[in-house]
């Protein structure tokens, strides 16, 4: 499942006017007209942006593309509850969650508790390596590497930090 937030260089809390001006200003970026060297690609791009914007430019497909997302979230992160059925179960003895050392971390990224700079901090702390943001439309955030930068949005920097927290 693909962040529509993402796509437009949002985060989950935005209001309709950012949504709207952040589409707009992407669109403009890339119009396939101001790139006719490379139209196919920008054609796919606004694509993406034009999808994005009609389910998050709109109340009700907003609200329950929300919750799909969560949904999404929570079973990546491990946070959902398991399915009951009844009839299978009945006779085999209930067995406790598996709980992480981290879990109320990894709840608090998935439903979007945790801001930007507890983000960087925690990736920080989880990688040992100290992030530098890049600000912009959309911040980027930059560490190096061998002297490479390596640029990373909010969202895959919230993906590292999640696979880091479930892989230890």
């Amino acid at each position: 499942m693909k962040d529509l937030y993402a796509v437009l260089g949002l985060l989950h809390t935005a209001e309709n006017e950012v949504i709207k001006a952040a589409y707009k200003a992407l669109a403009q970026k890339y119009h396939p007209d101001k790139h006719p060297d490379k139209k196919v690609l920008f054609t796919e791009i606004m694509t993406e942006l034009n999808h994005a914007h009609a389910v998050l430019g709109n109340i009700k497909k907003r609200k329950d593309w929300d919750a799909s997302w969560k949904k999404y979230t929570d079973k990546q992160t491990g946070n959902v509850e398991p399915e009951a059925d009844n009839h299978k179960n009945e006779n085999k003895p209930q067995s406790k969650p598996k709980v992480s050392k981290h879990d109320t971390v990894l709840s608090n990224i998935a439903s979007n508790k945790v801001d930007e700079f507890q983000m960087i901090h925690l990736y920080e702390e989880l990688f040992g390596n100290s992030l530098t943001v890049q600000h912009g439309w959309t911040n980027h955030y930059v560490h190096k590497v061998d002297g490479k930068e390596i640029r990373y949005s909010f969202t895959e920097l919230k993906q590292l930090i999640i696979d880091k927290l479930n892989s230890s």
